[in-house]
């Protein structure tokens, strides 16, 4: 009898340490700050990024590049990557107390630090690559500078992108949970609230529909205001968009956890400290991915899908639906609150009503196909020549998937609509026959790929030829199509003119380089014959070469620049460098 008491005394307080959970687990370290000002973030770790929650925090450097970046801890260097795209430069330093931390968008690194990568990229001849660096090989001192914080990679500003890891696991953890001491007094803020219908007969105010409320910060705005009620019929759950500010900063960052509690008992709740990679495109399984798709806006949602199998989102047992008895009036109360403790609750009200039917009207598409996709097994659609084909545990929850074909106005090539609004957690396999024509044609057989049509621009998803078809993997629904890439890449100059004497303070020679489809591959300079490094800024398009008067050590010099697409395409032009 007592057994069985203290089986019902778990099973009663279960939900309530779910739900009020904190994690004590991490060790306590030493790690001091990587800059020496007052940290204040333009991006908080783990807010909602598109497929993905952000892996670290972004530290403001001023909106300048340049600032110096230090070691938090004894450590040494065990991976750099460079990258045209993504972080840019890129510096990991693992740490004896079990954790590595990475630095990203760096403008330079330390002298030692460049010199060890300098000799790699000549000797390798590539200024993009990812390596691991030998034990013992770069070691640092708590507090010693190892690089200049900057713009590189695709940032969209100046600012140093922080993590921290577990070593053992790769799992990124909040660094605030370190100690790193971010300056913030403000509380969150709610922007808007969105309540939907969840079942047939289910609705928002006498609508099928999901409403969205705007937060009224004043008696003259039109929205939601504390303490308002909304009439709702049957089942709904909820969305909300809120924001942090931190100090001096009118950016808006994500924040540290949230809660739902109804009737004073909490259904939902939100809060990140860690995750893997492997879990962050379940991103799309938090939000309401459908009214991302069609207004940008990314509600953060309570209800749980069958598919979401991302930890950190925990619900009651009715998977964070609200339901009602007849006319019954529920209280609602959103708990918000930010790592510095700063919090913000508002409350309202859920009245229900009577369910009435409601006769909806579907329009017919003679040439469209709807196909019910089940999230827990595979699924595929075949046509005469397309197979299309989704693993099991791809999808969320079960989705209504459209498929039809039309024919390109500008070539006449078929274009395959694959449409759903509902995101993808695993790739999508296109499988896509090609004409004999031009398998057996060597100009065009290695041009093929698959693209993706969006707004009447083509994007590359690449693909492979395989026994007379070509075979994409995609992570959306879409319009797709084959084509090929014949055109070659595009090289001009920037910051000079070909022939002309350079200006005396000119300290790096640029140019611009472009490709309309498969995307640049791989590209070189030469000075007089000679490889030399030259800097590639995807998101400028720009290749940078810095000056160095043991290379440029003519009056007339020669520069070769040669740059290939993914489809073999290559365009190589030479300039006349000369000296003042």
């Amino acid at each position: 009898m007592r057994f069985r008491n203290i089986i019902l005394l778990v099973i009663i307080l279960l939900p309530i340490t779910v739900f009020s959970q904190t994690n004590n687990n991490y060790s306590k370290t030493n790690f001091i700050p990587p800059v020496n000002i007052p940290i204040t973030t333009s991006g908080y770790f783990a807010e909602l990024r598109d497929n993905h929650f952000h892996s670290g925090i972004d530290i403001r450097i001023g909106e300048k590049e340049g600032l110096q970046v230090y070691s938090p801890e004894e450590g040494e260097v065990s991976r750099i990557k460079i990258q045209a795209f993504g972080g840019g430069k890129n510096l990991y330093i693992k740490h004896k107390n079990g954790y590595t931390t990475v630095y990203m968008h760096l403008q330079r690194y330390c002298d030692k630090i460049e010199e060890y990568i300098r000799k790699y990229q000549y000797e390798k001849q590539t200024y993009e690559f990812d390596i691991s660096v030998p034990k013992g090989e770069l070691r640092f001192q708590k507090g010693e500078l190892i690089g200049y914080a900057g713009n590189t990679g695709s940032s969209g500003g100046p600012h140093l992108h922080y993590e921290i890891r577990d070593t053992k696991t790769e799992h990124i953890i909040n660094p605030q949970n370190f100690g790193l001491l971010i300056q913030d007094t403000n509380p969150p803020e709610i922007h808007s609230i969105m309540i939907c219908p969840e079942g047939e007969y289910s609705k928002v105010e006498g609508e099928k529909w999901k409403k969205e409320y705007r937060i009224k910060k004043n008696e003259k705005e039109i929205g939601l205001k504390e303490n308002d009620t909304i009439v709702v019929t049957n089942e709904v759950y909820l969305g909300i968009i809120a924001f942090d500010k931190s100090e001096n900063s009118t950016g808006r960052n994500g924040l540290y956890s949230y809660k739902l509690i109804v009737d004073d008992k909490p259904i939902w709740y939100f809060k990140i400290d860690e995750f893997s990679f492997s879990d962050s495109r379940y991103v799309n399984a938090c939000i309401d991915y459908e009214q991302y798709i069609k207004t940008g806006n990314r509600y953060l949602i309570s209800k749980k899908l069958p598919n979401n199998l991302f930890s950190n989102f925990i619900t009651d047992k009715e998977n964070g639906i609200i339901d009602f008895e007849p006319n019954q009036v529920r209280k609602v109360v959103y708990e918000l609150k930010d790592f510095a403790g700063n919090t913000t609750t508002f409350q309202f009200f859920l009245q229900s009503t009577p369910p009435t039917p409601t006769i909806v009207h579907y329009q017919k598409n003679e040439n469209t196909y709807t196909h019910l996709f089940h999230w827990h097994t595979p699924n595929k659609i075949e046509d005469e020549d397309i197979k299309i084909t989704l693993p099991k545990n791809a999808l969320y929850d079960d989705a209504q998937v459209t498929y039809s074909k039309t024919k390109d106005t500008t070539n006449g090539s078929t274009i395959y609509n694959i449409n759903s609004l509902s995101p993808l957690q695993l790739s999508m396999t296109l499988q896509i026959h090609v004409p004999e024509s031009l398998i057996t044609n060597p100009q065009l057989s290695s041009k093929l790929l698959v693209a993706s049509l969006e707004d009447k621009h083509l994007y590359s998803i690449g693909g492979k030829i395989e026994e007379g078809s070509i075979i994409a993997k995609t992570n959306s629904f879409g319009s797709y199509l084959i084509t090929f890439d014949t055109i070659a890449p595009t090289i001009e100059p920037k910051n000079f003119v070909s022939s002309r004497k350079i200006h005396s303070s000119q300290n790096t020679i640029t140019v611009i380089i472009k490709d309309d489809l498969s995307g640049i591959a791989k590209y070189n300079g030469y000075i007089n014959d000679k490889w030399v490094l030259m800097e590639y800024d995807g998101k400028s398009s720009t290749l940078i070469y810095n000056i160095n008067k043991s290379e440029l050590n003519l009056q007339e010099n020669k520069l070769k620049v040669i740059v290939s697409d993914k489809s073999g395409n290559t365009t190589e032009k030479v300039f006349d460098i000369i000296l003042p």
